[in-house]
């Protein structure tokens, strides 16, 4: 007796969900339709592929500077070339992170090998040309107070 009671609740349960689906719609994301809105490609940020499993066409979702969504057709040559402009931006900032990576490491690496062992021995040769400076500069004008 319980097992058809919890049966039945599951069964309206699942009637209930498919009939607020079916009014609602599959995904408030997906793209009803095509737009033939064609922005620069340097204002687009970023692009989702969406496919026709949940929605209900196949589709380019652009991503712009300003938040808008712009759903093209993939096979569009537009879209194609947005999309290779994206990707090329993409590896143009992996490449430039990685540079910085390594850069960043290899300087802690020689900041800390020459802070240790080249330091002290650097100051005390600017301090004792500056005293030879000083003492020379001190000389000249005490000789010419002198003249």
């Amino acid at each position: 007796m319980r097992f058809s009671l919890v049966l039945a609740v599951f069964h309206c349960l699942t009637t209930w969900m498919s009939t607020v689906h079916a009014t609602i719609g599959p995904d408030s994301d997906c793209c009803p339709q095509w737009s033939d809105t064609k922005v620069r490609v340097h204002k687009i940020v970023d692009y989702t592929n969406q496919s026709e499993g949940v929605c209900p066409i196949r589709a380019v979702v652009f991503q712009t500077r300003s938040g808008k969504r712009i759903c093209s057709d993939p096979d569009s040559d537009w879209a194609r070339k947005a999309m290779q402009k994206v990707d090329e931006k993409r590896e143009k900032k992996a490449l430039q992170k990685k540079v910085q990576d390594e850069e960043g490491s290899a300087s802690v690496i020689t900041s800390a090998v020459s802070s240790t062992s080249k330091k002290a021995p650097q100051n005390k040769r600017r301090n004792g040309r500056r005293r030879q400076r000083n003492k020379s500069r001190g000389m000249k004008k005490w000789q010419k107070k002198a003249a």
